[in-house]
């Protein structure tokens, strides 16, 4: 009995210690792709052509990861990032679509909705059953994200074409975040990555010579916002592999929640912009709830669908790698 006791306790140990890894991993995500709105307002030059050069500078980037680790990207890699490739590829266009068909405010409150469906997503792909609290703090995190957004003076104009858009940037997400917990369990974070953000510049280039009618080259301090994006924002969905590879996709859903309640601080921090009381009234209440979700579980029964095409992460991550 004894020796069971101590296996239960050493098997609860190992859980915890890669949820706090998966938890730890999306937080830092969240605080790297947060300054990329305030990075956003800085550029001159059309949006289509920044999202492929802010693509390819993540190339590298990976790249070196890679080298560091000794691993590298094979065929088989590629076959099994293909359909996170698709997925982040439309993500990423859409991203910039939707924010200029309709208002800051319908575009953030539509998407603040994914962790409903992540909610769904993983109970049926991944047998997760969240702790009750878990509902009820990740709901006050909602509402501390509407406060936070009502409260801002977001621009732009609402149009029901526009907020079509938007749900599709919320589906797209959660299909990326959903496919990509699945490869992670055959593919590490940074080959997947690479091999996801390889993909999604060969989806925008088309689109940008037909849009733009051509590739619109970085003049000035742009090329220094391309490099700080593709950094950041490279680092950010690097972090979110990497957390969807140790902790449940409820819980990386609920923390990007926090993505909203950083925003206005950054903003404030790097381009001067103010932030009023029900704005940090709204931010607390964001940053405090989902404090409290990620001290709460989230079992895991694994249904048949779960242990067909995700087979746990069969090698850890190694340190370059996260």
């Amino acid at each position: 009995m004894a020796g069971r006791t101590g296996s239960g306790e050493t098997a609860a140990g190992t859980r915890w210690a890669r949820s706090a890894v998966g938890n730890g991993a999306a937080a830092l995500s969240v605080c790297a792709m947060a300054m990329g709105p305030s990075i956003l307002k800085s550029i001159d030059m059309p949006e289509l052509s920044f999202l492929l050069w802010r693509l390819l500078f993540a190339v590298p980037f990976y790249g070196l990861l890679l080298l560091v680790a000794r691993q590298r990207v094979g065929w088989t890699d590629l076959r099994r990032s293909a359909r996170g490739g698709l997925a982040f590829g439309v993500h990423m266009l859409l991203l910039v679509v939707a924010f200029r068909r309709t208002s800051a405010t319908n575009a953030v409150l539509i998407i603040s909705l994914q962790p409903v469906v992540m909610l769904v997503a993983g109970a049926r792909l991944f047998g997760e059953r969240p702790h009750r609290s878990v509902y009820g703090w990740g709901l006050a995190a909602f509402v501390g994200v509407v406060l936070t957004v009502l409260a801002s003076e977001g621009g732009g104009v609402a149009t029901r074409e526009g907020d079509l858009l938007a749900v599709l940037l919320m589906l797209s997400f959660v299909a990326f975040m959903v496919v990509s917990k699945q490869a992670r369990g055959q593919v590490d974070s940074s080959p997947y990555q690479l091999a996801v953000t390889l993909m999604a510049a060969a989806m925008v280039l088309p689109v940008v010579l037909l849009v733009e009618g051509g590739v619109v080259l970085p003049t000035g301090s742009d090329w220094g916002l391309v490099v700080a994006m593709a950094f950041l924002g490279g680092s950010g969905y690097l972090l979110l592999t990497v957390a969807n590879g140790y902790t449940s996709l409820t819980m990386v859903s609920l923390i990007s929640l926090g993505y909203m309640g950083v925003v206005p601080l950054f903003a404030w921090w790097l381009v001067g912009e103010a932030v009023g009381g029900a704005q940090v009234v709204g931010i607390v209440v964001v940053l405090v709830a989902l404090c409290i979700v990620v001290t709460r579980s989230v079992e895991v029964v694994s249904p048949p669908a779960a242990q067909d095409s995700v087979a746990g992460d069969p090698t850890p991550d190694v340190p370059a790698a996260g």
